[in-house]
């Protein structure tokens, strides 16, 4: 029986900073060949019932579970043994009896760090973590030709809502640079009222209902991606896609994906009128047609 365990022991928040916390303790797992084990990805978040979001992020069903046993050897192993809270992700100790406890929010401007040059082993363990169910539902899900991300939400108690003007330009950036009017699909948590100016514009859909885990993978297929700032939900789509990125010019969080992938799937940081941001947008859509890919 091992000696040292990884434990992640979720805090009540969003799917983006639980993928951020689950995808460094898999990192560091990993690195240190050592069992991984974590608290249930489901529960109630009572802000965004209270608040009476569309988005309720529950999130049962959403991946492969550790199983109440492992939990409770666990629990045990964290009071006969020794708990490192938030270890950093390199080679550490796996002599003793240890359990390496991760349980806190990634902060500051580059929340990829650990995992950005890991990218494809990232996405290929999250895409084994789904369950058997969701796996089967992502299989079938259409690839996006431009996906759209739209944040609201909590997002507007702090102010932090990306204003629809940037997505309008964008939207209509893209398709006047390509010479096609290429059809968006647009993920969010608003209501219809609260982006009504986006849907107003030809050939633009809402993403079909479904549980926040498809949104974000087939979010992630698109083949163009335009992000709202401060959204860990944008930027984990980002991060697992091959796809052209825009980005709000003023994101406060680093690049996504490592200097080879950001070469081959450009991230820019898109500012309304700017000549510049055009000219990379159009050398990144060179040569790519919609009605030539159907």
């Amino acid at each position: 029986m091992p000696r040292c365990y990884t434990y992640i022991k979720f805090p009540k928040t969003g799917l983006g900073n639980l993928l951020l916390i689950w995808a460094r303790a898999n990192r560091f797992a990993s690195i240190n060949n050592i069992p991984l084990i974590s608290s249930a990805w489901w529960g109630f978040r009572w802000g965004a019932w209270l608040r009476n979001e569309n988005k309720k992020r529950l999130y049962f069903g959403y991946f492969k579970e550790s199983s109440w046993l492992q939990r409770c050897w666990l629990a045990i192993k964290m009071h006969t043994g020794t708990v490192i809270k938030n270890p950093l992700i390199k080679q550490a100790d796996t002599t003793q009896n240890l359990v390496y406890l991760f349980d806190t929010i990634s902060t500051g401007n580059d929340v990829f760090a650990d995992i950005r040059d890991h990218r494809q082993q990232t996405r290929q363990a999250l895409y084994q973590l789904l369950h058997p169910a969701m796996a089967k539902q992502v299989e079938h899900l259409p690839a996006p030709v431009m996906g759209v991300h739209i944040r609201r939400g909590d997002f507007k108690i702090g102010n932090q809502t990306t204003d629809l003007s940037f997505f309008i330009d964008c939207i209509n950036a893209v398709r006047d640079i390509a010479g096609e009017q290429w059809p968006v699909t647009i993920f969010t948590d608003a209501s219809k009222d609260e982006i009504a100016p986006v849907l107003m514009l030809p050939q633009v859909t809402l993403a079909t209902p479904k549980a926040d885990i498809l949104d974000l993978l087939q979010f992630s297929k698109s083949r163009v991606l335009v992000l709202s700032q401060s959204s860990t939900f944008s930027y984990w789509a980002a991060f697992l896609s091959d796809a052209i990125v825009l980005r709000p010019y003023n994101d406060w969080q680093k690049q996504l994906k490592n200097d080879a992938d950001k070469n081959k799937y450009p991230e820019i940081s898109w500012q309304i009128n700017h000549e510049g941001c055009r000219q990379l947008l159009a050398t990144a859509l060179q040569g790519q047609s919609y009605s030539s890919n159907k």
